[in-house]
Protein backbone atom coordinates (compact mmCIF):
# COMPACT_ATOMS: atom_id res chain seq x y z
CA UNK A 1 0.00 0.00 0.00
CA UNK A 2 0.94 3.59 -0.46
CA UNK A 3 2.97 5.38 2.06
CA UNK A 4 4.94 8.71 2.67
CA UNK A 5 6.72 9.94 6.02
CA UNK A 6 9.22 13.13 5.81
CA UNK A 7 10.23 15.88 7.69
CA UNK A 8 9.02 19.06 5.99
CA UNK A 9 9.30 23.42 6.39
CA UNK A 10 8.07 25.48 4.88
CA UNK A 11 6.32 29.47 4.83
CA UNK A 12 3.90 29.03 1.87
CA UNK A 13 0.73 28.56 2.51
CA UNK A 14 -0.44 26.73 -1.04
CA UNK A 15 0.95 24.13 -2.99
CA UNK A 16 1.49 20.69 -4.12
CA UNK A 17 3.85 18.25 -1.55
CA UNK A 18 3.38 15.40 -3.06
CA UNK A 19 1.23 13.99 -6.40
CA UNK A 20 1.35 10.12 -6.69
CA UNK A 21 -0.46 8.17 -9.68
CA UNK A 22 -0.87 4.76 -10.98
CA UNK A 23 0.93 3.88 -14.63
CA UNK A 24 -1.91 4.00 -16.14
CA UNK A 25 -2.83 7.04 -14.66
CA UNK A 26 -6.39 5.96 -13.42
CA UNK A 27 -5.56 6.07 -9.88
CA UNK A 28 -3.91 9.18 -7.72
CA UNK A 29 -3.43 10.55 -4.58
CA UNK A 30 -2.34 14.27 -3.57
CA UNK A 31 -0.93 15.57 -0.64
CA UNK A 32 -1.47 19.61 -0.62
CA UNK A 33 -1.16 22.75 1.05
CA UNK A 34 -3.98 24.76 1.53
CA UNK A 35 -4.23 28.20 3.74
CA UNK A 36 -1.53 26.45 5.13
CA UNK A 37 -3.00 23.42 6.40
CA UNK A 38 -2.45 19.90 5.30
CA UNK A 39 -5.15 18.98 1.98
CA UNK A 40 -5.69 15.35 0.55
CA UNK A 41 -7.13 14.32 -3.14
CA UNK A 42 -7.55 10.97 -4.05
CA UNK A 43 -9.19 9.17 -7.13
CA UNK A 44 -9.78 5.32 -7.15
CA UNK A 45 -11.99 3.33 -8.64
CA UNK A 46 -15.08 3.45 -6.41
CA UNK A 47 -14.90 7.47 -7.07
CA UNK A 48 -12.79 11.06 -5.33
CA UNK A 49 -12.41 12.61 -2.97
CA UNK A 50 -10.69 15.89 -1.25
CA UNK A 51 -10.42 16.70 2.65
CA UNK A 52 -8.35 19.06 4.72
CA UNK A 53 -7.54 19.05 8.60
CA UNK A 54 -5.04 20.18 11.25
CA UNK A 55 -3.62 23.25 12.42
CA UNK A 56 -1.63 25.16 9.96
CA UNK A 57 2.20 24.20 9.22
CA UNK A 58 3.39 27.09 7.41
CA UNK A 59 5.21 28.40 10.02
CA UNK A 60 8.99 28.08 8.76
CA UNK A 61 9.42 25.07 12.08
CA UNK A 62 9.92 21.04 10.83
CA UNK A 63 7.06 19.27 11.08
CA UNK A 64 7.17 15.55 10.82
CA UNK A 65 4.35 14.26 7.72
CA UNK A 66 3.24 10.68 7.42
CA UNK A 67 0.85 9.41 5.00
CA UNK A 68 -0.28 5.98 4.87
CA UNK A 69 -3.05 3.45 3.21
CA UNK A 70 -4.68 1.35 5.90
CA UNK A 71 -7.15 -1.47 5.34
CA UNK A 72 -10.12 0.93 4.36
CA UNK A 73 -8.65 4.42 4.94
CA UNK A 74 -6.00 7.15 4.24
CA UNK A 75 -4.54 8.20 7.56
CA UNK A 76 -2.40 11.64 7.42
CA UNK A 77 -0.23 12.22 10.99
CA UNK A 78 1.81 15.65 11.67
CA UNK A 79 4.68 15.02 14.36
CA UNK A 80 3.46 10.88 14.53
CA UNK A 81 -0.11 12.23 15.66
CA UNK A 82 -3.31 11.73 13.76
CA UNK A 83 -4.99 14.88 12.24
CA UNK A 84 -6.70 13.05 9.37
CA UNK A 85 -8.85 9.52 8.73
CA UNK A 86 -10.11 9.69 5.44
CA UNK A 87 -12.70 6.45 4.36
CA UNK A 88 -11.29 4.86 1.15
CA UNK A 89 -13.59 1.61 0.35
CA UNK A 90 -10.79 -0.71 -2.32
CA UNK A 91 -6.64 0.00 -2.53
CA UNK A 92 -5.92 3.15 -4.11
CA UNK A 93 -3.47 1.63 -6.11
CA UNK A 94 -3.96 -1.87 -7.97
CA UNK A 95 -1.10 -4.34 -7.44
CA UNK A 96 0.53 -5.90 -11.04
CA UNK A 97 1.76 -9.31 -10.43
CA UNK A 98 2.43 -8.61 -6.55
CA UNK A 99 4.52 -5.29 -6.78
CA UNK A 100 2.59 -2.07 -6.49
CA UNK A 101 4.24 0.59 -8.58
CA UNK A 102 3.40 4.37 -8.78
CA UNK A 103 4.59 7.28 -10.59
CA UNK A 104 5.83 10.32 -7.59
CA UNK A 105 6.13 14.11 -8.16
CA UNK A 106 7.30 16.34 -5.81
CA UNK A 107 6.85 19.83 -5.43
CA UNK A 108 4.61 19.95 -8.83
CA UNK A 109 2.11 18.29 -10.91
CA UNK A 110 2.34 16.74 -14.54
CA UNK A 111 0.67 19.26 -16.83
CA UNK A 112 -1.55 17.20 -18.07
CA UNK A 113 -3.01 16.75 -14.54
CA UNK A 114 -4.14 20.24 -13.76
CA UNK A 115 -7.98 20.05 -14.60
CA UNK A 116 -8.74 16.86 -13.01
CA UNK A 117 -8.05 17.11 -9.39
CA UNK A 118 -11.25 17.40 -7.45
CA UNK A 119 -10.30 21.07 -5.97
CA UNK A 120 -7.71 23.36 -8.17
CA UNK A 121 -4.96 24.21 -6.46
CA UNK A 122 -1.97 26.33 -7.26
CA UNK A 123 0.68 23.79 -7.29
CA UNK A 124 3.79 26.05 -7.07
CA UNK A 125 5.64 25.21 -3.56
CA UNK A 126 8.49 26.59 -1.95
CA UNK A 127 9.95 24.71 1.15
CA UNK A 128 11.87 22.14 2.64
CA UNK A 129 11.65 18.33 2.54
CA UNK A 130 14.36 15.95 4.71
CA UNK A 131 14.57 12.54 5.76
CA UNK A 132 12.40 10.36 2.94
CA UNK A 133 10.94 7.51 3.16
CA UNK A 134 8.90 6.92 0.18
CA UNK A 135 6.75 3.71 0.05
CA UNK A 136 9.03 2.05 3.49
CA UNK A 137 12.19 2.23 0.91
CA UNK A 138 13.90 5.02 2.43
CA UNK A 139 14.91 8.09 0.23
CA UNK A 140 16.04 5.47 -2.72
CA UNK A 141 15.57 7.74 -6.32
CA UNK A 142 14.97 10.94 -4.40
CA UNK A 143 18.81 11.81 -3.47
CA UNK A 144 19.78 11.02 -6.51
CA UNK A 145 17.65 13.59 -8.22
CA UNK A 146 18.25 16.09 -5.84
CA UNK A 147 21.93 15.92 -5.05
CA UNK A 148 22.83 16.97 -8.74
CA UNK A 149 20.64 20.47 -8.73
CA UNK A 150 22.16 23.01 -6.07
CA UNK A 151 18.95 24.99 -6.47
CA UNK A 152 16.90 22.20 -5.12
CA UNK A 153 19.11 21.52 -1.81
CA UNK A 154 17.80 23.32 1.47
CA UNK A 155 18.96 26.68 2.94
CA UNK A 156 20.04 25.69 6.55
CA UNK A 157 18.11 28.79 8.19
CA UNK A 158 15.64 30.50 6.87
CA UNK A 159 13.20 33.69 6.95
CA UNK A 160 10.06 34.93 5.60
CA UNK A 161 10.65 36.88 2.02
CA UNK A 162 11.49 35.69 -1.58
CA UNK A 163 15.10 35.40 -2.35
CA UNK A 164 16.48 36.00 -5.80
CA UNK A 165 19.90 33.98 -6.55
CA UNK A 166 20.97 36.56 -9.46
CA UNK A 167 19.58 33.62 -12.05
CA UNK A 168 16.75 35.33 -13.58
CA UNK A 169 13.22 36.96 -12.65
CA UNK A 170 9.48 36.87 -12.41
CA UNK A 171 6.70 38.75 -13.99
CA UNK A 172 3.51 39.65 -13.66
CA UNK A 173 0.56 41.43 -15.73
CA UNK A 174 -0.36 44.30 -13.36
CA UNK A 175 -3.17 46.73 -14.10
CA UNK A 176 -2.03 50.25 -13.37
CA UNK A 177 -5.17 51.93 -14.73
CA UNK A 178 -6.70 54.52 -12.02
CA UNK A 179 -10.59 54.48 -11.76
CA UNK A 180 -11.21 57.57 -11.62
CA UNK A 181 -9.64 58.66 -15.69
CA UNK A 182 -9.34 56.64 -18.68
CA UNK A 183 -6.18 58.76 -18.78
CA UNK A 184 -4.56 58.52 -15.48
CA UNK A 185 -2.39 55.59 -14.05
CA UNK A 186 -0.69 55.16 -10.81
CA UNK A 187 2.57 53.16 -9.65
CA UNK A 188 2.87 52.89 -5.92
CA UNK A 189 5.54 50.67 -5.18
CA UNK A 190 7.00 49.29 -1.43
CA UNK A 191 10.28 47.30 -1.24
CA UNK A 192 11.76 45.58 1.42
CA UNK A 193 15.45 44.38 0.08
CA UNK A 194 18.19 42.81 1.78
CA UNK A 195 20.58 42.98 -1.28
CA UNK A 196 23.62 40.25 -1.87
CA UNK A 197 25.01 42.39 -4.40
CA UNK A 198 25.90 46.19 -5.04
CA UNK A 199 24.01 46.37 -8.63
CA UNK A 200 20.31 44.81 -10.45
CA UNK A 201 17.42 45.69 -11.49
CA UNK A 202 14.66 45.55 -8.77
CA UNK A 203 11.50 46.71 -10.30
CA UNK A 204 10.93 47.20 -13.87
CA UNK A 205 7.78 47.83 -16.98
CA UNK A 206 8.74 46.29 -19.81
CA UNK A 207 7.08 47.52 -23.04
CA UNK A 208 7.80 45.63 -26.48
CA UNK A 209 12.00 45.79 -26.39
CA UNK A 210 11.69 49.61 -24.01
CA UNK A 211 11.83 49.84 -20.75
CA UNK A 212 9.67 52.80 -19.75
CA UNK A 213 10.50 52.24 -15.89
CA UNK A 214 13.17 50.55 -13.72
CA UNK A 215 14.32 51.04 -10.53
CA UNK A 216 17.69 49.22 -9.94
CA UNK A 217 20.60 49.48 -7.74
CA UNK A 218 23.70 50.08 -9.04
CA UNK A 219 27.77 50.72 -7.53
CA UNK A 220 28.41 54.12 -6.76
CA UNK A 221 32.17 53.22 -6.43
CA UNK A 222 32.35 53.97 -2.93
CA UNK A 223 32.98 51.27 -0.02
CA UNK A 224 30.43 52.11 2.60
CA UNK A 225 27.51 53.20 -0.21
CA UNK A 226 25.07 52.13 -3.22
CA UNK A 227 22.95 54.13 -4.94
CA UNK A 228 19.31 53.59 -5.89
CA UNK A 229 18.33 55.05 -9.14
CA UNK A 230 15.13 55.37 -11.31
CA UNK A 231 15.04 54.85 -15.29
CA UNK A 232 13.05 56.14 -17.67
CA UNK A 233 14.19 54.75 -20.89
CA UNK A 234 17.99 55.16 -20.49
CA UNK A 235 17.60 58.51 -18.88
CA UNK A 236 18.46 58.45 -15.23
CA UNK A 237 15.65 60.61 -13.25
CA UNK A 238 15.99 60.23 -9.66
CA UNK A 239 18.65 58.61 -6.96
CA UNK A 240 19.66 58.57 -4.01
CA UNK A 241 22.54 57.43 -2.17
CA UNK A 242 21.98 55.07 0.63
CA UNK A 243 24.63 53.70 3.38
CA UNK A 244 25.76 50.28 2.34
CA UNK A 245 22.90 47.98 1.55
CA UNK A 246 24.94 44.47 1.41
CA UNK A 247 24.29 44.05 5.46
CA UNK A 248 22.13 41.45 7.79
CA UNK A 249 19.54 44.85 7.77
CA UNK A 250 16.78 45.40 5.47
CA UNK A 251 15.91 48.67 3.73
CA UNK A 252 12.45 50.15 2.56
CA UNK A 253 12.37 51.85 -1.01
CA UNK A 254 9.27 53.39 -2.19
CA UNK A 255 8.56 54.51 -5.39
CA UNK A 256 5.32 56.57 -6.28
CA UNK A 257 4.63 57.49 -10.30
CA UNK A 258 2.15 59.71 -11.33
CA UNK A 259 1.55 61.49 -15.07
CA UNK A 260 2.73 64.66 -13.44
CA UNK A 261 5.31 63.54 -10.54
CA UNK A 262 7.77 60.78 -9.84
CA UNK A 263 8.80 60.08 -5.72
CA UNK A 264 11.84 58.06 -4.63
CA UNK A 265 11.88 57.45 -0.68
CA UNK A 266 14.95 55.41 0.62
CA UNK A 267 15.26 55.17 4.40
CA UNK A 268 14.29 58.64 5.57
CA UNK A 269 15.45 60.47 2.09
CA UNK A 270 13.29 61.76 -0.61
CA UNK A 271 13.67 62.48 -4.35
CA UNK A 272 11.07 64.10 -6.29
CA UNK A 273 11.35 64.65 -10.50
CA UNK A 274 8.42 65.95 -12.97
CA UNK A 275 11.01 65.27 -15.62
CA UNK A 276 9.98 65.79 -19.12
CA UNK A 277 10.48 62.09 -19.48
CA UNK A 278 7.44 61.02 -17.70
CA UNK A 279 5.81 61.66 -20.83
CA UNK A 280 7.93 58.55 -22.68
CA UNK A 281 6.61 56.75 -19.81
CA UNK A 282 2.60 57.69 -20.01
CA UNK A 283 2.97 56.49 -23.64
CA UNK A 284 3.89 52.95 -22.52
CA UNK A 285 1.25 53.46 -19.72
CA UNK A 286 -1.56 53.86 -22.05
CA UNK A 287 -0.20 50.63 -24.33
CA UNK A 288 0.65 47.93 -22.55
CA UNK A 289 3.14 46.84 -20.20
CA UNK A 290 4.65 43.94 -18.57
CA UNK A 291 6.29 44.24 -14.83
CA UNK A 292 9.50 42.83 -13.93
CA UNK A 293 11.06 41.76 -10.53
CA UNK A 294 14.89 40.75 -10.02
CA UNK A 295 15.75 41.52 -13.82
CA UNK A 296 14.70 41.95 -17.44
CA UNK A 297 14.03 40.04 -20.62
CA UNK A 298 16.85 40.48 -23.19
CA UNK A 299 16.59 44.49 -24.53
CA UNK A 300 18.58 46.02 -26.88
CA UNK A 301 21.73 47.30 -25.27
CA UNK A 302 21.53 50.93 -24.37
CA UNK A 303 17.59 50.24 -23.69
CA UNK A 304 18.35 50.87 -19.87
CA UNK A 305 21.24 51.30 -17.76
CA UNK A 306 21.18 48.74 -15.98
CA UNK A 307 20.51 44.97 -16.74
CA UNK A 308 22.29 42.77 -13.92
CA UNK A 309 19.81 40.56 -11.98
CA UNK A 310 18.93 41.17 -8.63
CA UNK A 311 20.66 39.03 -5.89
CA UNK A 312 19.42 39.05 -2.39
CA UNK A 313 15.85 39.01 -0.43
CA UNK A 314 13.26 41.02 -1.83
CA UNK A 315 9.30 41.60 -0.76
CA UNK A 316 7.54 43.60 -3.25
CA UNK A 317 4.45 45.39 -2.74
CA UNK A 318 2.07 47.20 -5.63
CA UNK A 319 -0.67 49.55 -5.17
CA UNK A 320 -0.98 48.56 -1.63
CA UNK A 321 -1.22 44.75 -3.27
CA UNK A 322 1.39 42.10 -1.77
CA UNK A 323 2.93 40.10 -4.80
CA UNK A 324 3.30 36.37 -3.92
CA UNK A 325 5.52 34.67 -6.67
CA UNK A 326 3.39 31.71 -6.74
CA UNK A 327 1.10 33.82 -8.94
CA UNK A 328 3.76 35.09 -11.38
CA UNK A 329 3.27 34.56 -15.06
CA UNK A 330 6.36 33.35 -15.12
CA UNK A 331 9.03 33.04 -12.44
CA UNK A 332 12.68 31.34 -12.88
CA UNK A 333 13.16 28.38 -11.20
CA UNK A 334 15.96 29.47 -9.12
CA UNK A 335 13.58 31.87 -7.19
CA UNK A 336 12.75 30.91 -3.58
CA UNK A 337 9.22 32.22 -3.63
CA UNK A 338 8.61 32.54 0.56
CA UNK A 339 12.36 31.93 1.99
CA UNK A 340 14.84 33.78 2.67
CA UNK A 341 18.37 32.30 4.14
CA UNK A 342 18.84 33.91 7.39
CA UNK A 343 22.15 35.53 7.58
CA UNK A 344 23.91 34.49 11.13
CA UNK A 345 25.81 36.92 13.47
Amino acid sequence: RFTAEFDFRTYDAEGVILYAESLDNSAWILLALRDGKIEIQFKNEFGTKVTSGGKAINDGLWHIISVEELEHSISVKIAKEAVMSINSPGTLFKQSQGFLETKVYIAGLPRRVGGTLVKQINPRLDGCIRAWNLMNQGHSGVNEVIQEKQSKHCLVAVGRGSFYPGTGMAAFQINYNNLDSAEDWLINVTLTIRPSTDTGVMFALVSNETVPLALSIVDSNSSDSQKIAVTIGSITVAQLESKKLCTPRRVQVGLLVTRQELELAVDSQTDRSNSKQLATLHQAMMANVVTYLGGLPDVPLGATPVTAFYNGCMEVKVNSRQLDLDEAISKHNDIRSHSCPLIMQ
